[in-house]
């Protein structure tokens, strides 16, 4: 069983296990993503208070997450391709974006964005970390909104509820004509065809 303390590293936006020595210096990021030990702002992780919830954070992925993948795979095969990956020449890296349209699409986790839809637990031991953790990435998800707003961008915000099996088919159903008028695009259907092409038949 591994030893040491569980510490949120900013750089990777990623929980890992240190060693105790380590981890007294390891602290968790401020509102921008910004770590730093100097920080007065900066939190430091609790211990997992479980086996499941260690696994949970550690599992904690900035980047291609499951999610993402499966929202990727769907513009794909709807013909909305051309996009970019967290692309970091706008505020909050867009995990897709279409720059020469401005459009972005952000793919969120329940848990860590604190969604408004499934509206997820908040944890039960070391609640004062939590509630400072969770209310920065909410202030810093809707200051990134109001940032690419102000300079023309439409954004889009899926979260991962809306994901699951049950759901994601309407998700797309209602997301996929929005981003395909906002891009210029015809969308394509399961057999590759646009979907202006089948209606006109």
């Amino acid at each position: 069983m591994n030893k040491g303390r569980l510490v949120f590293m900013a750089e990777s936006d990623t929980f890992v296990i240190l060693p105790d020595e380590e981890a007294q210096t390891a602290t968790a990021p401020d509102s921008d993503g910004a770590g730093g030990a100097s920080s007065s702002a900066s939190l430091r992780a609790p211990a997992a208070s479980s086996a499941a919830v260690r696994k949970s954070m550690q599992g904690n992925k900035g980047k291609n997450t499951k999610p993402e993948l499966l929202v990727r795979q769907r513009l794909r095969e709807a013909g909305l391709t051309g996009y970019r990956i967290h692309w970091n020449k706008v505020p909050g890296k867009p995990d897709v974006a279409w720059p020469g349209k401005r459009v972005a699409l952000f793919v969120q986790g329940c848990f860590w964005h604190r969604c408004p839809h499934c509206k997820p637990p908040m944890p039960k031991s070391h609640i004062e970390y939590w509630v400072v953790k969770f209310d920065r990435n909410v202030e810093r998800d809707e200051r990134t909104l109001r940032e690419l707003e102000d300079v023309g961008w439409r954004v889009h915000v899926i979260w991962e509820c809306q994901l699951k099996k049950r759901t994601i088919d309407a998700t797309m159903a209602d997301l996929l004509p929005q981003l395909a008028a906002e891009l210029g695009k015809e969308l394509k259907t399961p057999t590759g065809e646009p979907t202006g092409a089948e209606q006109a038949e």
